[in-house]
């Protein structure tokens, strides 16, 4: 109880400096969006609309984005969960950027029918349940999302979520960490969101990174575990931050794994 009067008393309390979102973004961050919004300098690349799921109450769309050097494929999931709205937004404009190079797979709506309902779970609960280590996919769903995800072999998987509370401060809450797998890049992207991303005013909204086991049943670990791709689930989180807040972050957040990986490029430190 004291735990959720916290919650609740906290925001009240600190909102009116948190909703203002961030303070001032950092020029590298501005060069880092610039590399991911505008072409190569090396010519276009191309791009690619298809449904996934056809014919099916799960249809939704995949956006494949492939520059003009060789590099390695990246895919970005947002909306597993339809309520987690940041996501969802950020993968939306993720599917417009421009790799420099190898090639991005977006699906902004991977639980199109949660995303309508604006609910966390679709017609067959929780998807981010359904990808176990001992067996198959778990639902139509699951199976569908995996066979895109087998097509790619993406080298790189990143899962945008978001969270009520704050990971190590709110009881059950995973939010402002970075779960990766073994061979990812979490450290350094934590690192990154840190300086770039979180205000001085909001110390405990710091991220935190996790190394995953890749036992469980989530689908950046089965990425992880059945394709050895480097994988993250990021979670940001609602506590004291606004809608706009979360986006930012949760953009930053993909185009520092796309720089990281490769598939952006930056002259000096992003």
């Amino acid at each position: 109880m004291r735990r959720r009067t916290y919650l609740a008393g906290g925001a009240s309390v600190l909102a009116g400096i948190a909703v203002s979102g961030l303070v001032s973004r950092p020029p590298s961050n501005e060069r880092l969006l610039e590399a991911a919004r505008e072409p190569s300098g090396t010519g276009e690349g191309s791009s690619n609309t298809e449904t996934i799921l056809s014919g099916t109450d799960h249809e939704t769309s995949l956006y494949e984005l492939d520059a003009p050097n060789d590099g390695p494929t990246a895919m970005v999931f947002g909306g597993v969960h339809g309520d987690e709205r940041n996501g969802i937004e950020a993968a939306r404009e993720i599917s417009d950027w421009h790799p420099d190079a190898g090639t991005l797979v977006v699906v902004p709506e991977t639980n199109r029918v949660a995303v309508e309902n604006d609910d966390r779970r679709g017609v067959d609960g929780n998807l981010n349940r359904q990808f176990p280590a001992d067996r198959g996919p778990q639902s139509e769903l699951a199976a569908g999302i995996w066979d895109a995800v087998e097509s790619y072999q993406p080298d790189v998987v990143l899962d945008l979520h978001r969270s009520l509370g704050i990971y190590g401060l709110h009881q059950e809450f995973v939010g402002q960490a970075i779960f990766h797998s073994p061979d990812a890049h979490g450290e350094r992207l934590a690192d990154r969101l840190n300086e770039d991303a979180v205000p001085w005013y909001l110390p405990f909204h710091r991220f935190t990174p996790g190394e995953s086991t890749l036992s469980g049943p989530l689908l950046f670990q089965h990425a992880a575990r059945e394709l050895g791709a480097s994988a993250y689930i990021f979670e940001t989180t609602e506590f004291l931050l606004d809608h706009s807040t979360m986006v930012e972050m949760s953009r930053l957040a993909a185009a520092h794994v796309l720089e990281l990986h490769g598939l952006l490029e930056l002259g000096g430190d992003a």
